[in-house]
Order: C-alpha cells, then sequence, then structure tokens
C-alpha cells in the first residue's frame, strides 16, 4: 500500500513538472516495476484516488508552498528584469505582473476597483429584489 501511494504521489508530482503522461507512465513503470497499464490505470482512476490526497494535505501549509514558489518565481523574474538583457525586460515585468495578480488571487486580496464593482452589483442587486417585492404586492 504505501509503494501504492508513493507513485501516485510521484505521478502527480511529475504530471505538476510538466511531463507528458506517457513519459510518467515509462518513468513509474520502470521505477516501481508494474506495467505500463497499471500506471495507465492510475491516470484513468485519478478522480477517485485524488481528492484523498487532497483531503490528507493541510490546505494552509499547500498555500505557504505556493506562496513560496510565488515569491521565487517574482524573485528570478526580478533579477531577470534588473541584470538580463534589455529585450527580456518586458517579459521579465509580465512574469512579475502575473505573479503578483496570481499571489493576490490565493490571498483573496481585491483591488479597490473589484470592491466598488462589487459593492454596485449588490446596491442594484437589491434594488432589484425591492421592484420584485413591490410588483408581488
Amino acid at each position: 500500500m504505501k509503494k501504492l501511494v508513493e507513485r501516485r504521489l510521484e505521478f502527480l508530482k511529475m504530471e505538476g513538472l510538466g511531463f507528458s503522461l506517457c513519459e510518467i507512465v515509462k518513468f513509474l513503470s520502470k521505477k516501481y516495476r508494474k506495467t505500463e497499464r497499471s500506471i495507465y490505470y492510475d491516470a484513468e482512476t485519478r478522480k477517485t484516488w485524488q481528492p484523498l490526497f487532497s483531503q490528507l494535505y493541510d490546505l494552509d501549509k499547500a498555500r505557504l508552498v505556493v506562496m513560496n514558489r510565488y515569491d521565487t518565481i517574482y524573485r528570478e523574474a526580478s533579477f531577470m528584469f534588473k541584470q538580463g538583457d534589455p529585450r527580456h525586460k518586458p517579459q521579465a515585468l509580465k512574469i512579475m505582473l502575473d505573479t503578483t495578480k496570481s499571489a493576490s488571487e490565493l490571498l483573496g486580496l481585491t483591488s479597490f476597483r473589484e470592491r466598488e464593482e462589487q459593492a454596485k452589483r449588490l446596491i442594484e442587486n437589491r434594488q432589484l429584489e425591492r421592484k420584485i417585492d413591490d410588483m408581488l404586492r
């Protein structure tokens, strides 16, 4: 059972790193001495077993891991912007912007504009509800 869990965790890790299913199957079948079919079966049945891994994983810890990754990506892009070739600067700025957006979404931060729009929508919905209530009376 321990090897099965280890194999499936490695499957998810390799997939997250961008390996294709074919590459994952070949690698894991050799490493764990399983048939390629059994690894493909893991891929086919992941809807049943992947949520179990997610439940076992501490979400606060996962959030910190993701934030650390965003921080590292941002620092690398910042270094590339400062020290790199001038033609790579726009790309570095885009990476920095995308990383900042992703991090703020993960943390649940909203911009002032988004809060204003949410407030307007809430007011409009309440006004619509009142009109409907008045019509029904």
